[in-house]
């Protein structure tokens, strides 16, 4: 039996409702159940939140953000090193994990599974164009964390908002702020498919927009060397490092670059192939699901 360990915030309900469900589907509907944050004896315990009580946990996000490596108890133990198997998007986080000494996993318990939430994406269409302007979407990840001495925020919002009237002279601009920030938690899926362009900083949705082909702009001059100071090592610093897509030093120079038709390029093409499983197709959510059953079978 397979459980599902659920995380009780509701800032991330809709998409740990959305990701699960991509697995379940692919799962028989007598071989898992879900219990709110508490494990269930007997079973193979799996979680998208690295502090639940799991045996098996794969990110409610597939950026990076050092989240595997950050996160520790109160020994300092990584919370990774209790679990029997850790799921991850590609193969750049895989061997980044297995690099560090104090990763404890071995490489047959790190496995590769894309991104479950591009099963559902890939199948949505966008919707009727309303004007012929490019549409542009700012997506931030959310400001919750502040770091170092000076208490600083990695992410655009919420020093973004000031851009938007004059981005709105020259484009159509949608805004989708991260949950923790907005008081409707519901995934951004349609706002996202009908972008041309997205605006963003380091969370998930840099990774979505390139995966469906739109390329990103990162508003540097709001964010400067912060991601690299703050994250290093992390996939985010080395986008920004290698200035992986559309890196913008002033307001004048994102207009311009929206205007100039930016594409996916062979460096973002290259990086993503690597750290995303299914960047080019297949079912993530089907390999998630292949992946418990076969641990459990091994359990039981």
């Amino acid at each position: 039996m397979i459980n599902f360990v659920l995380d009780k915030s509701k800032n991330y309900a809709a998409v740990q409702a959305s990701l699960l469900g991509t697995v379940q589907r692919h799962l028989p509907s007598d071989s898992y159940s879900s219990t709110n944050g508490v494990r269930r004896a007997g079973a193979l315990n799996f979680a998208l939140f690295v502090r639940q009580p799991a045996d098996i946990v794969m990110s409610h996000g597939v950026a990076d953000k050092n989240y595997f490596t950050d996160v520790c108890d109160d020994g300092g133990e990584l919370f990774i090193n209790r679990l029997r198997a850790l799921l991850v998007p590609g193969p750049w986080l895989k061997r980044k994990l297995l690099a560090n000494p104090e990763v404890r996993l071995r490489a047959d318990q790190i496995h590769t599974v894309g991104w479950p939430r591009l099963d559902d994406l890939r199948q949505r269409v966008p919707g009727v164009r309303a004007s012929g302007r490019p549409r542009l979407l700012w997506a931030p990840t959310h400001d919750f964390v502040k770091r170092g001495d000076e208490q600083l925020s990695t992410s655009s919002y919420p020093l973004f908002n000031e851009c938007l009237p004059a981005l709105r002279e020259h484009f159509d601009v949608a805004v989708s702020v991260h949950p923790r920030n907005r008081p409707t938690k519901t995934p951004t899926w349609q706002l996202l498919l009908d972008a041309d362009v997205v605006i963003s900083d380091f969370g998930t949705m840099v990774y979505e927009a390139w995966a469906l082909g739109k390329p990103v702009i990162f508003p540097r001059w709001l964010l400067g060397d912060r991601i690299q100071k703050y994250l290093p090592g992390s996939g985010e610093a080395h986008i920004f490092d290698a200035r992986l897509g559309c890196h913008s030093a002033s307001l004048a120079e994102l207009i311009s670059t929206v205007l100039d038709g930016p594409v996916i390029s062979p460096e973002v093409d290259a990086f993503m192939r690597d750290y995303l499983d299914n960047y080019n197709g297949g079912s993530s959510g089907a390999r998630v699901a292949e992946l418990l059953l076969a641990v459990a079978s091994q359990a039981a």
